[in-house]
């Protein structure tokens, strides 16, 4: 994958989960592909070229900004933070039984 690919393009190092969209010559939007595109968990990053460096605005996680040598390293960043958002371990609650208090 290069810094000017002109279609969408899914990355390998994701595992076939993350797309990498152009949005014109020099900004890219990283999706994640299990995500449908109207759910607000799609878009995983923005990445945009700017003298030389790769720019990156991440829209989850508690990192905001940093910057990267390659569009390929932003691409397997964002892989990593799909792999450990999966493996955190958060899910809907387990249920807890209820039982009236007791009459005494």
């Amino acid at each position: 994958m290069t810094a000017t690919t002109a279609t969408t393009t899914q990355t390998r190092d994701a595992e076939d989960l993350l797309d990498v969209h152009p949005i014109d010559a020099d900004a890219w939007r990283l999706c994640d592909r299990r995500a449908p595109a109207t759910d607000a968990s799609y878009v995983v990053a923005y990445v945009e070229r700017i003298d030389g460096w790769f720019e990156v605005v991440w829209m989850q996680g508690a990192q905001r900004r940093c910057r990267m040598a390659t569009l390929e390293e932003c691409a397997a960043a964002a892989a990593r933070h799909l792999a450990e958002r999966d493996s955190s371990g958060a899910g809907r609650p387990i249920p807890i039984a209820h039982f009236p208090p007791s009459r005494e």
